[in-house]
């Protein structure tokens, strides 16, 4: 399958669920080829919260990032504007495995440095493609949850290899990456 622009597969890290109360302390993008769905350049970086005696302790406890790895992060505005230089928003379409809460989280992040919102209102929902291809094979099996997978179902499902720590977003990036590559198949 070729894809007419590459893939930039963006995933965050926050400090809770709610876009009006918790921020993003941690922006992750890896670009994939339009063609081969190889990583072609990766970004990450940590952002300096404002306020975070409003973070969800529950959320805090799932990403395990802590108050020290956050501290002497760049601001939001400087991590956005090293963003807006990596990723090229003419010649990538956004990807994200969360879908519609990290692009709320990621379009409110611009309004709040007062920054232009530069990418295609488009973008390539990954879960939204491994729930159909699933589907489609009946293999929505895990009970737990509503959707019928979590992405460590499907990457014991694929014989995919976890090397590293869940909720990095850089390394989700890479782990969704390699499910999207394997279900492309």
């Amino acid at each position: 399958m070729d894809f007419k622009k590459d893939l930039l597969l963006v995933d965050l890290e926050t400090t809770g669920l709610d876009v009006k109360t918790h921020e993003i302390i941690q922006l992750a993008a890896v670009l994939l080829d339009k063609k081969t769905l190889r990583e072609k350049q990766s970004f990450c970086l940590y952002v300096k919260p404002k306020k975070w005696k409003t973070r969800n302790l529950e959320s805090m406890a799932v990403n395990k990032i802590s108050r020290e790895q956050v501290a002497s992060a760049p601001d939001l505005k400087l991590v956005l504007k090293k963003f807006n230089q990596f990723a090229n928003p003419r010649s990538v379409v956004l990807s994200f495995y969360g879908g519609p809460i990290d692009m709320d989280f990621l379009r409110a992040a611009y309004a709040k440095a007062k920054m232009n919102w530069r990418f295609d209102y488009h973008y390539f929902n990954l879960w939204a493609v491994f729930y159909g291809i699933l589907a489609k094979k009946n293999l929505l099996a895990n009970k737990r949850k509503h959707a019928g997978f979590t992405l460590e179902d499907l990457t014991n499902r694929l014989k995919i290899i976890v090397k590293g720590s869940r909720h990095d977003a850089l390394y989700d990036c890479r782990v969704e990456a390699e499910i999207l590559r394997k279900l492309m198949k």
